[in-house]
């Protein structure tokens, strides 16, 4: 086909052709936690300040004749701020020429599952994949003081989905704001656990299989990936096991282009190894994905934590 895409027009555009930018990104909140259970909005380059409700208006009862009531619906407005992440590509360029197409959707594949865990991982604990260092200047859900301690609750009293329920209540109970709880974020590490758990006759409480990205805790819709617990990269564990609270609360979106640079010739530096591209014959792109988020409150929250030992 004349407009089929190459490795050469990908070197010569500098600007990743429309069909693989939306693909890649398309696949990244697929696969993302987050993308299951939060809201989009549009993520222009340079940021853009949107409105976000802080207050409900009501209705009043009123009779025939009686004066309207009137409600004051309250609006902040908050900046979002986008955030650049990147990564590097890299393999043999005698392979690549043998199976040109084929390199393209690896790089499709690479650079979408590592934008992914970047993308999770920013907006659940903020922090960076790749140093495992805090992002600066961003909001994100680790944030919320709402805390929850897994194991709390004596299985007679419901164990973990009771603990689970308390969360439920810290985040609808908030006597500050009228916050919904429409679903869960848990890492993969607690669908076991909840798996295991019996009522006291031995039958067990959830059945969710093991292979589903998507589940039902306590009937609520529940996206399970290892982001949750914050291990990605060289972020450490968060201990934390789930999120939940209500998702409505959280935007996100992704610049529309995906840009990139290529080189033979540069060295790189892939974890303790130092791989000199030119002598290798190698060659490596770098693929760049702007996105931001807005989080309306971080006490929209509540973060299940793992029991601390002793």
């Amino acid at each position: 086909m004349a407009n089929a895409t190459t490795f050469d027009s990908l070197v010569q555009n500098g600007l990743m052709p429309k069909p693989i930018a939306q693909e890649i990104i398309q696949k990244v909140t697929q696969d993302s936690v987050v993308r299951k259970l939060a809201g989009t909005t549009p993520m222009p380059i340079t940021g853009s300040t949107i409105a976000v409700q802080t207050g409900q208006p009501q209705a009043g009862i009123v009779g025939a004749g009686q004066q309207k009531p009137v409600s004051n619906m309250t609006v902040a407005t908050k900046t979002v701020k986008p955030i650049k992440a990147a990564v590097i590509v890299y393999w043999d360029k005698e392979s690549r020429m043998a199976n040109p197409a084929g390199y393209i959707d690896v790089l499709q594949e690479q650079a979408a599952g590592a934008l992914t865990r970047a993308f999770d991982l920013a907006i659940l604990h903020g922090k960076d994949a790749l140093s495992g260092q805090d992002i600066a200047g961003v909001e994100f859900v680790n944030k919320t003081t709402k805390r929850v301690e897994l194991g709390t609750a004596k299985k007679d009293a419901g164990g973990v989905g009771a603990d689970l329920l308390a969360g439920y209540d810290l985040v609808v109970n908030d006597a500050d704001h009228l916050w919904n709880f429409d679903g869960f974020a848990a890492d993969d590490t607690l669908r076991t656990r909840l798996m295991m758990q019996t009522d006291t006759l031995g039958r067990p409480l959830y059945t969710n299989n093991l292979t589903d990205a998507m589940g039902t805790i306590h009937g609520l819709p529940t996206a399970y990936g290892r982001s949750v617990g914050g291990k990605i990269g060289a972020a450490p564990d968060s201990k934390v096991r789930a999120f939940g609270g209500d998702w409505s609360q959280l935007k996100y979106g992704f610049a529309e282009d995906i840009t990139f640079r290529t080189t033979d010739t540069a060295t790189i530096v892939d974890g303790s190894e130092t791989v000199n591209l030119w002598q290798r014959n190698m060659e490596a792109f770098l693929v760049e994905a702007i996105f931001g988020w807005v989080i309306t409150d971080a006490s929209a929250f509540v973060a299940y934590d793992d029991k601390v030992a002793g």
